[in-house]
């Protein structure tokens, strides 16, 4: 399988490492290539490199989960602060009438509003309420204020602190997925400096043994067509699956589907892993927890045509949510 994109990489891995064996039996001796910056490997080594880039990848996974996880609980705490803040708008405009506190009122951010832009109005509503309470009680209600529910002042404002700090965990996590990006790039970029100066060994090195030289794996896809993409749809499946369902495809050298994703509210190709495979008889549906490991997460996947000539066309992006 050539190399187009982060999904790939381990699959062709796979295939170098099933070439290199029959290599080394035929020298008699362990065949190095050159990897990078003068360094060198054999296929021990590229072994061990093919677990490190399945572990990067893992780890790029589970830093993408952590951050839906601190983005599920900035939306859940925005939409109950954004109840109170409605509650107590309405209870000063309503008792407050005829007071200077009225030109106090904070406005209502959306919910879809950035960091800066919702915790303003929340933080006037802090400072109003805490002037409200110092100030006399208007006729029919009580200070110091409270919500219908009970909900204080300072529990109010706890909230309010608490999804600052949220927006900053949000920012620690987005902050570690680019760091496990660069460390899964870099393991990346050995790995293809391996195998490119593994084609360029093999002919000299097997020159007795043409149906080695013959049967090199392919580091970029065969000439010839691109498969047509299939239609694909998912949706939720609970308690905390994605059903996703394709179309067949017509083309005569399909060798397989493969369905890929990743984390998150948009499919990244960097990203992608494959998430489960297909023959082209399978019955033509996925079903998977990948990415929906709690309310509120989202996952993207796609799912891809591949022939056997490694060319690949994938489906539009499928975007699954798990109900918070």
């Amino acid at each position: 399988m050539p190399i187009t994109n982060n999904a790939s990489y381990i699959p062709t891995m796979n295939e170098f490492l099933a070439h290199w064996t029959p290599v080394d039996a035929a020298l008699g001796t362990d065949l190095t290539v050159p990897s990078q910056h003068g360094g060198s490997m054999t296929r021990v080594e590229f072994g061990a490199l093919r677990v490190e880039l399945l572990a990067r990848n893992t780890t790029v996974i589970d830093r993408l989960n952590d951050q839906e996880i601190a983005r599920g609980e900035i939306d859940l705490r925005k939409a109950a602060l954004l109840d109170r803040l409605r509650e107590f708008t309405q209870l000063v405009n309503t008792y407050w009438q005829g007071t200077g506190f009225i030109n106090a009122v904070p406005k209502m951010p959306s919910i879809s509003d950035g960091q800066e832009r919702f915790l303003a109005p929340l933080r006037d509503m802090i400072s109003l309420w805490v002037k409200l309470n110092a100030a006399p009680a208007p006729g029919g209600i009580e200070v110091p204020l409270t919500l219908a529910d009970g909900t204080p002042q300072t529990t109010a404002s706890a909230a309010v602190a608490a999804l600052d700090a949220a927006y900053a965990t949000e920012a620690a996590a987005a902050q570690t997925v680019t760091i496990a990006r660069a460390d899964r790039e870099a393991t990346k970029a050995l790995a293809y400096a391996v195998m490119k100066n593994y084609r360029l060994a093999v002919p000299p090195r097997c020159a007795l043994f043409p149906a080695l030289v013959e049967t090199l794996p392919a580091l970029t896809p065969a000439g010839g067509h691109t498969p047509a993409p299939v239609n694909a749809s998912a949706v939720f499946a609970p308690p905390d699956q994605a059903h996703v369902a394709y179309d067949a495809s017509p083309d005569a050298d399909l060798a397989r589907y493969e369905l890929r994703g990743n984390p998150g509210e948009h499919y990244q190709d960097d990203d992608a892993v494959v998430v489960a495979t297909h023959a082209p008889a399978d019955a033509r549906e996925f079903t998977t927890g990948f990415g929906l490991n709690q309310p509120g997460a989202h996952v993207a996947l796609k799912v891809y045509v591949v022939l056997t000539t490694g060319n690949e066309a994938g489906s539009a992006p499928l975007l699954v949510q798990r109900p918070v």
